[in-house]
């Protein structure tokens, strides 16, 4: 027993100890309706553009700019501009649309498709880019159907192909939590993401969690979480792909960090 907890001690010494006050607990997804349809409509797939970017998408079946109306919403940070459109370029923090240029109804004049127009907020590099589009709720879950994601590539100036990105590979996007934004150590904090081409299982694919480089977790379940325990200040979120062989793989998304404000 002394051995034990002189083993301990030199562990939490070199760093590696976790933080016991750390939990990370799946959640039930939010009910989801069965007809939203994401598509990236401008880029155009292989199109070959210059900067400024614009962007444009259909969104059917969700509309953006309310308040998702569900318990989550009183849990958890609750975003007041509602329900948005995610766009993320490269590996960049996601451009929330709250509003939609053109509202089309059906016959039986009920709600049926968004268009949405955004400006790509900096300058692309040369060379070949990814978008990656999904609506969100208020509350910053991302909807999961098999028709919410849209991905593809378009290029700057000319065709290079200078991404490590195949997006018939399997790999995650990081949704939550933002470094955009400030979360109250009051309440958990919401970690989510979407994956494309890949199921997790316990003896196959994981997203691995890492908090401040010294709370480790292996997810194996494609639903939010909640994280407790996060006092007040700076704290680092790692979500990495992981496959059978407990490597990492490869891909530009597949390995993400980011920092994260807590009050």
């Amino acid at each position: 027993m002394r051995i034990l907890s002189i083993l301990l001690l030199l562990v939490a010494s070199m760093g590696f100890a976790e933080d016991a006050n750390i939990r990370i607990i799946p959640v039930k997804p939010t009910p989801e309706p069965n007809n939203v349809e994401t598509t990236i409509v401008f880029p155009k797939e292989d199109q070959i553009i210059s900067n400024p970017v614009k962007v444009q998408i259909r969104l059917v079946g969700f509309p953006v700019g309310t308040i998702s109306d569900f318990d989550r919403k009183n849990e958890i940070y609750n975003d007041p501009h509602g329900q948005s459109m995610l766009v993320f370029i490269d590996n960049e923090h996601p451009i929330e649309i709250y509003k939609s240029f053109v509202d089309s109804l059906d016959q039986n004049n009920l709600f049926y498709y968004m268009t949405l127009n955004t400006t790509v907020p900096f300058n692309l590099k040369q060379g070949m880019h990814v978008i990656r589009a999904f609506p969100d709720r208020s509350f910053g879950e991302s909807l999961k159907g098999s028709g919410c994601y849209d991905a593809s590539i378009f290029y700057i100036g000319r065709e290079e192909d200078n991404l490590d990105i195949d997006l018939d590979d399997p790999y995650l996007t990081y949704n939550e939590p933002l470094e955009t934004l400030r979360y109250s150590s009051e309440k958990p904090i919401l970690l989510d993401f979407y994956l494309s081409n890949v199921q997790l299982s316990r003896d196959g694919y994981k997203v691995k969690v890492t908090i401040d480089k010294d709370t480790e977790r292996s997810l194996t379940s494609w639903v939010p979480y909640y994280v407790y325990g996060l006092e007040a200040g700076k704290h680092t979120i790692q979500l990495q792909l992981i496959n059978e062989k407990n490597e990492v793989v490869p891909g530009l998304f597949n390995d993400v960090t980011r920092t994260i404000t807590v009050n």
